[in-house]
């Protein structure tokens, strides 16, 4: 019989705020964004969950208590209390493999204490895949903590183009134009002096184009951290870097995605996105861009796309790590509605979620629903809909009760919310 109270590390007369909490902090430690789907750590999840789901219901905990007394009256056993410490001692090797090997993505609390970066190359890249023994790393952040992933458009093989490969990669390129420009005036017995200075100069400026194609030395290096996230770009040498930005999230309070599907002619024609990492009304990085992948996954190299991606989730766990903390010292999680107003962001605090109830702050006063006292969530187009218990809809267009909703596109940390949601209240969004 598994025994859940241990697995919570609780007692049997723990409270069910006592429980709540457990499984929080648990279910945050232990979260499969930190871990890349590791077997140890997935199992452990699951595990928690399960004894949530028991613990948390009166009538299954009622159920298994009878059960637990029944197995485990041998508690205060010697031989029960010394099998108890092995298990735990076996469980802290196992997390200390991932702990202290700078390699591994999954980290502790601790590593949130230091934002200098070790001068280690991540093994892994931003999808969780190991990186090829060739990966060339041109530069190594230094702000951003722990590195948790990275990702490399160059490899060690890979040569800038020296002036003399450049010169005869021109010289080539533009002989095998002029041949062409010659074989078409001939053959088709051009006489018309504009068409001949057409297919004299598009043949050469095409093979010009190509060279400097295949001289260039353009690439991108990026990287996520458990404190942020960096991209550096080199042109032409390794060590002329043209761009490159460091975001530590202690710098960030609030992210903005928004996503808008382009279509022309009910066709699909591309996906317009944007990050915007605000420190309150204030934008510390913005990238709007676009992709036309209609699965919404374009390629590894739209570094543009991947990069805040995968900072989002790794933002959201620094926010989950820091939640119990947020809570015990305001009651509650903020999250709000962003707005742009004559050329700035504002900021309109809107959402209180708390343990086991969430309030809407309007100018019409606030609601609060408690968590056994919602009736419906649902989402319609980009808004999520809440609806009370005394909600209720008559004929057309007439509504009593209460029931809010909540524009997704506007919302600041919106994949933080789905999860603080799934936790503080018990219901899951997607």
């Amino acid at each position: 019989m598994i025994n859940y109270y241990e697995i919570l590390e609780l007692s049997e007369t723990a409270s069910n705020e006592q429980i709540r909490k457990a499984y929080r902090q648990k279910a945050i430690k232990y979260h499969p964004d930190k871990h890349f789907g590791d077997k140890y750590f997935t199992e452990k999840f699951i595990e928690i969950k399960e004894a949530y789901d028991i613990l948390s219901q009166q009538s299954r905990r009622t159920e298994y208590d009878l059960k637990y007394k029944a197995v485990f009256t041998r508690e205060t056993e010697p031989q029960y209390q010394e099998r108890s410490k092995e298990q735990k001692r076996k469980e802290k090797e196992k997390e200390e493999q991932f702990f202290y090997d700078p390699y591994r993505p999954f980290y502790t609390y601790q590593d949130r204490l230091f934002n200098e970066t070790p001068q280690f190359n991540p093994k892994i890249d931003h999808w969780g895949d190991l990186l090829p023994d060739n990966i060339d790393f041109f530069k190594l952040p230094k702000n951003i903590g722990k590195i948790v992933s990275g990702f490399s458009t160059l490899t060690k093989d890979i040569q800038p183009s020296t002036s003399k490969q450049t010169t005869l990669r021109h010289l080539k390129f533009t002989g095998i134009a002029l041949l062409i420009s010659t074989a078409i005036i001939f053959v088709f017995g051009v006489q018309n002096p504009f068409w001949i200075a057409i297919w004299s100069i598009v043949p050469i400026g095409i093979a010009i184009w190509l060279a400097i194609l295949g001289s260039e030395f353009k690439h991108t290096n990026t990287f996520i951290g458990v404190n942020g996230f960096t991209e550096f770009k080199c042109e032409g040498t390794r060590e002329n870097i043209i761009s490159s930005f460091e975001v530590n999230f202690k710098d960030i309070t609030d992210l903005l995605r928004v996503t808008e599907v382009r279509k022309r002619n009910y066709t699909y024609a591309n996906t317009a996105f944007s990050f915007i990492w605000l420190n309150n009304d204030k934008i510390v990085r913005e990238v709007n861009d676009t992709h036309t992948s209609e699965k919404g996954t374009p390629e590894k190299t739209h570094t543009n796309f991947w990069l805040n991606d995968f900072a989002e989730r790794y933002w959201t766990v620094y926010l989950l790590d820091n939640m119990e903390n947020e809570i015990e010292s305001k009651g509650y999680l903020e999250f709000n509605l962003y707005s742009f107003h004559k050329e700035q962001f504002v900021k309109v605090p809107y959402i209180h979620l708390g343990i086991g109830y969430i309030k809407f702050i309007t100018a019409k006063g606030d609601t609060i629903y408690n968590f056994n006292e919602i009736k419906r969530v649902y989402s319609k187009g980009t808004n999520l809909f809440i609806e009370h218990s005394n909600y209720e809809k008559k004929f057309f267009f007439f509504e009593s009760g209460n029931k809010n909703g909540i524009p997704l596109m506007s919302l600041s940390n919106r994949q933080f919310f789905f999860k603080a949601m799934e936790l503080l209240l018990g219901y899951k969004l997607s």
